[in-house]
């Protein structure tokens, strides 16, 4: 559509359009039309930001969307970030099994065990966490699903985190870096 009308007035129909463009980012561009929803958006900033401008170039703007910072608010409904799932998937289990957490990131301090999160300020001291010896290769399917898990964003925490309503029931406290938002679509 941007390209019909930047040309409109040279092109007349049957003819070839030469694209005068750094490919660059083109295999993106196309590795996005293939993959729709499993896109995964660089992590880079400055090749995001280029990918962004690319995506309005050829009118995405689910793309271009997916290339913002991750600005999400209440009520965006998200998913976990492609790359954050085996970084997130075994806290996530753990989280899961011991209802006692409020966060996903433990650790033990003279056999106590306490929950920090990793992004912001916030703390828990669980008074009557649980000791767990989960089998992680049980729950191997867990990080399959979590590809395509939607939640909705419930509360900002601070500047960094939010709370998560999962579509499996659970509602977790997770930093936003490890979430996108789902380009287009809203809650029900």
């Amino acid at each position: 559509m941007v390209l019909a009308v930047m040309v409109s007035d040279r092109w007349k129909t049957g003819d070839e359009i030469f694209i005068d463009r750094d490919p660059k980012h083109f295999g993106k561009v196309l590795n996005y039309l293939r993959d729709g929803d499993h896109f995964v958006v660089p992590a880079d900033t400055e090749a995001c930001e280029e990918l962004k401008r690319e995506a309005h170039f050829y009118n995405m703007p689910f793309l271009a969307e997916l290339c913002l910072p991750m600005n999400v608010d209440v009520a965006d409904i998200v998913q976990w970030k492609r790359d954050a799932i085996e970084i997130y998937w075994r806290p996530f289990v753990r989280y899961m099994v011991d209802d006692s957490l409020s966060l996903p990131f433990i650790y033990d301090r003279n056999n106590h065990t306490l929950a920090r999160c990793i992004a912001c300020e916030e703390f828990q001291d669980p008074k009557c966490s649980y000791l767990f010896d989960i089998n992680y290769t049980a729950w191997e399917p867990m990080r399959h699903h979590m590809y395509n898990m939607t939640g909705e964003v419930t509360q900002l925490m601070g500047e960094n985190c939010c709370i998560v309503s999962w579509d499996n029931g659970q509602q977790i406290h997770l930093p936003r870096s490890a979430l996108i938002k789902v380009p287009g679509m809203q809650h029900q």
